[in-house]
């Protein structure tokens, strides 16, 4: 009997590209991890990621008492088997099966990824499997790709701060699958710390004298440290749920720090430095939103001073001279070129439709010290020494012999066009 193909579409993510991928087995190189130590998880919602850091996309979470088994480590991270229920993905495209539960591998070097139980990301590739390799079908999704068992190969990480080492390798007992904990149900609350990516929740104050059975330290005896650190986590709580400006850290930064240089109990020590990483960083961050808020404020002053500055500017306008003659935009002639003599430019106004008439000549003297260049364009005043008339046209149009040409009115001048009547 020839086998179905289960096909779901093969899309792959575009952050997929742009993220690092971890944990990636070539193929024909041995896929499967020794187990090098048994951890047990130490504290309550302690995220499970695909990679070794907060950047990473959370995978589940695990509660306090539970085991992993540890394979590698690096930068504060561990490398785990996959827990109970978790799961890896693979593009339905490149999956044949028969019964929609075992499913054979039909192309080369097919990429696995991690699958997520908290949200819909898979851009870590945890392995490759070859050509003809066997996996079991857990499900498929409605983009294309398949839920599978985790193959030989695929690992997820944990933050070691939450976990505690219980052997090497060789007395490992149980495996994590084998447990019958179940994870924590959806809506556990998060880490005090999920503004900067932290990887458990917080302890709540135990009464005084009771044990701490949960929280970071497990079924650890209590200390006095331990108590002060559950207290400094519940105001840090409290602390965060202000508005962003309001926030007062450095009192908490100060006490956690506190509890970090002490020596009596190493646990609370490394605890309290997590914390204190943690608050600097929120720190530094507001610092920036209060620098850039200051900024915005500066700007705005500064941008209501120049309005008031400009609004301060007189607006000049130029009186209007007695005794005028004439008026109107200067222009040069066509009929009167600029090397002519006598020169003569004329004086016109705008008519319907934006045109442009000739409404006198302007003569100026040899004796008359003016700068036409600059005044040609510009709404001018003529007062005149003599006036006479153009003979020979159709309509006798007035010649003015300046005895001044004035600049009048700044908001009429106009630009200088071609020479033209």
């Amino acid at each position: 009997m020839s086998r179905s193909r289960i096909r779901f579409g093969g899309c792959a993510t575009a952050l997929g590209l742009m993220v690092g991928v971890w944990s990636v087995t070539a193929y024909g190189e041995s896929s499967a991890r020794r187990v090098i130590a048994v951890g047990e998880v130490s504290a309550n919602a302690v995220y499970v990621r695909s990679g070794p850091s907060t950047n990473h996309y959370t995978i589940c979470k695990l509660n306090a008492g539970e085991r992993v088994q540890i394979v590698g480590e690096r930068g504060g991270w561990l490398e785990i088997l996959p827990p109970k229920d978790s799961f890896s993905l693979i593009s339905g495209d490149y999956v044949e099966s028969t019964d929609g539960q075992r499913g054979v591998v039909n192309g080369e070097n097919v990429r696995v990824r991690a699958g997520s139980t908290l949200n819909d990301s898979k851009y870590t590739v945890q392995t490759m499997l070859p050509k003809g390799a066997e996996v079991t079908v857990l499900g498929r999704n409605p983009d294309g790709f398949l839920r599978i068992a985790p193959p030989e190969g695929a690992t997820v990480w944990v933050s070691e701060g939450f976990v505690q080492r219980l052997s090497d390798g060789a007395s490992a007992g149980p495996t994590l699958t084998d447990s019958s904990t179940d994870t924590p149900p959806d809506g556990t609350d998060l880490p005090i710390a999920t503004e900067q990516g932290g990887d458990t929740a917080s302890p709540t104050p135990p009464p005084p004298g009771e044990r701490t059975t949960s929280g970071p330290f497990g079924d650890l005896e209590n200390t006095e440290h331990r108590h002060e650190l559950a207290a400094l986590d519940a105001a840090t709580q409290g602390e965060l749920a202000k508005p962003v400006m309001q926030r007062q850290l450095q009192p908490l930064l100060d006490r956690y720090h506190a509890v970090a240089v002490q020596t009596e109990d190493e646990l609370a020590q490394q605890y309290a430095a997590v914390r204190v990483k943690q608050i600097a960083d929120m720190m530094a961050l507001l610092d920036t939103v209060r620098g850039i808020r200051d900024l915005d404020v500066q700007a705005a002053s500064t941008r209501r001073a120049a309005l008031d500055g400009r609004a301060r500017i007189p607006t000049v306008v130029l009186p209007v001279p007695s005794s005028i003659d004439a008026r109107g935009v200067l222009r040069w002639s066509a009929v009167y070129p600029p090397d002519s003599t006598p020169r003569r430019v004329r004086l016109v106004e705008t008519v319907a439709g934006g045109n442009e008439r000739t409404t006198a000549y302007v003569e100026i003297p040899a004796d008359l010290v003016v700068d036409l260049e600059t005044m040609i364009g510009h709404f001018v005043g003529v007062r005149a020494s003599a006036k006479r008339w153009q003979e020979g046209g159709v309509n006798p149009i007035p010649i003015y012999v300046a005895g001044e040409l004035v600049l009048m009115d700044a908001d009429r001048s106009a630009m200088n066009t071609p020479p033209g009547r």
